[in-house]
């Protein structure tokens, strides 16, 4: 009876919700110039539209209604581009209405609240994240003072495949560069070697993590195209927030034990001496001395995680 009656609230909560939208579309029309767009159905929009290969579907659309095509992805009103011409103008012309990326349940979940760098609204906050990048993270100074870590890792890999070669036994191309890559981002950005046993996390699960956090990145909630409630009662039903949560809450582990790490006392009497500091003992200097500074002024731990978070969704490129 429960169940019922829940089924008929959800009911009458779609009828009412479908009847606004076309009321409200058919407003819109008329007011607007809107480009060309297919027919839509209440609630769900042009989602039946996409089954299938993505880049087929959008194709298909140019065909029929033009380079520039007009979606109601749920209740998320989108254009999409599919012409050099239109795509000119969008990312140049119209570049400051067009540069930030949307806002989904996911990216501002991972990037904690937008925090970080790469999803981060254009504004004064990306301005100072990005001067933060340029001048202190990735300067032509700070780059060079990793070449040894580059050079010893890339030593450490070539000697590995050698000694396969040796034995005639298989090389896992994958692994190998995977481990390259996380090897050297680890030193650079944590400060620890991933290779070496006391590494937080197992390699192999490091990698899974990776695979994950960049599959939730791109992944599709309710939450991003129904509104409100009918978003997160979708996505309840689904386990859409679950996973994403799951993935967030690991990550959010591995960064605070990282930082915790950085933060005890013979961590900051080792940072005292090293000349090439790692990314996260770089941040965390800087948060203490912010107040001392004319810029740089928003770094706090959420900030850190946040960047990091960019940094180790780049192990997987």
């Amino acid at each position: 009876m429960f169940i019922f009656l829940c089924f008929s609230w959800v009911f009458m909560l779609l009828t009412f919700v479908s009847l606004i939208c076309f009321v409200k579309k058919i407003k819109e029309t008329k007011t607007l110039n809107l480009p060309p767009s297919p027919p839509s159905f209440p609630i769900i929009g042009n989602l039946h539209q996409l089954a299938g290969l993505r880049h087929r579907c959008f194709h298909h659309l140019s065909i029929k209604y033009g380079p520039v095509v007009l979606l109601h992805l749920g209740f998320v009103p989108t254009v999409v581009i599919s012409s050099s011409e239109a795509a000119e103008e969008v990312l140049r012309t119209n570049d400051l209405g067009c540069c930030s990326r949307p806002k989904t349940v996911a990216t501002g979940k991972l990037s904690y609240g937008f925090k970080d760098i790469s999803f981060a609204q254009y504004g004064e906050y990306w301005r100072e994240m990005r001067k933060l990048a340029v001048v202190e993270l990735f300067s032509l100074k700070k780059v060079h003072s990793f070449k040894n870590i580059r050079e010893e890792e890339v030593g450490f890999m070539v000697k590995k495949v050698s000694e396969s070669s040796l034995k005639q036994s298989p090389v896992d191309l994958n692994k190998t560069f995977f481990s390259l890559t996380a090897s050297i981002i680890c030193r650079v950005a944590l400060g620890q070697n991933f290779n070496e046993s006391g590494f937080v996390i197992e390699q192999d699960r490091i990698e899974e993590l990776v695979r994950d956090a960049l599959v939730a990145l791109g992944s599709f909630t309710c939450s991003d195209v129904f509104p409100g409630g009918l978003g997160r009662l979708l996505d309840w039903l689904f386990g859409g927030h679950k996973r994403i949560n799951k993935v967030f809450e690991e990550l959010d582990a591995f960064y605070q034990h990282v930082i915790d790490d950085h933060l005890k006392p013979e961590a900051a009497g080792k940072k005292a001496i090293d000349s090439a500091a790692d990314i996260v003992a770089l941040l965390l200097d800087m948060m203490e001395k912010q107040g001392k500074k004319d810029y740089f002024k928003l770094i706090n731990i959420s900030n850190i995680k946040g960047v990091l978070m960019v940094i180790i969704s780049n192990l997987s490129c």
